[in-house]
């Protein structure tokens, strides 16, 4: 039995402080695990050059499958600020004219950091907004759902949506591109937004 107040008194503290780091310690993990449920805001813009063709390169299965219903392929390729750093974009798309009301494309995005390693796989769901201006500048939007990372982002999921934009594009004959008559080259610039869920920590 304890009889010195002293020493009673010292386990006490002894006895709180634990008391209190082991809540400490539990609060902050209670925090990091609600934030990896509730995941990280992903913002990003993305400026890319396009090629829409009805020609496809050979073996390329995605065009074929895209022109054979008589739809226009189209491939885009360009540079990304993001919240994740910079990423290099890659879009490869359907673009279906009689989609109801202005066309419609579907395909995906693929966004990678300049090491090669990590990246993000979006399935891409979109629709132009209005039938696009005179001079053939026209809006365009759409979501985004993660499929698949790689690197650092390989358990990665989340979705996002898009708006856009579409500059006049140039005939192939004008503008190096596929060797078709209908094939078309322009820039295209893209906002993003959306949230990310449980990615690496490396």
């Amino acid at each position: 039995m304890l009889r010195n107040p002293v020493w009673k008194k010292n386990l006490s503290l002894v006895l709180l402080g634990l008391l209190l780091a082991l809540a400490v310690m539990t609060v902050a993990l209670r925090t990091r695990a609600a934030q990896t449920d509730e995941g990280v805001q992903f913002k990003g813009t993305l400026t890319v050059q396009f090629t829409g063709s009805q020609v496809c390169a050979p073996d390329d299965t995605n065009c074929a499958t895209c022109v054979g219903n008589s739809r226009f392929y189209i491939e885009a390729q360009g540079i990304g600020d993001t919240s994740l750093g910079p990423m290099f974009a890659k879009v490869l798309k359907c673009f279906n004219l009689a989609g109801i009301p202005f066309g419609t494309y579907a395909g995906s995005l693929t966004t990678a950091a300049p090491n090669g390693k990590d990246s993000l796989t979006w399935a891409y769901s979109g629709k132009n907004d209005i039938a696009g201006d005179f001079y053939g500048f026209g809006p365009f939007s759409g979501t985004l759902t993660l499929t698949r990372g790689t690197g650092k982002f390989e358990h990665a999921h989340g979705s996002a949506s898009f708006t856009a934009a579409s500059g006049p594009s140039i005939a192939s004959t004008a503008f190096p591109g596929p060797p078709s008559p209908f094939s078309l080259v322009g820039m295209a610039f893209y906002s993003v937004q959306g949230t990310i869920s449980n990615q690496n920590a490396d």
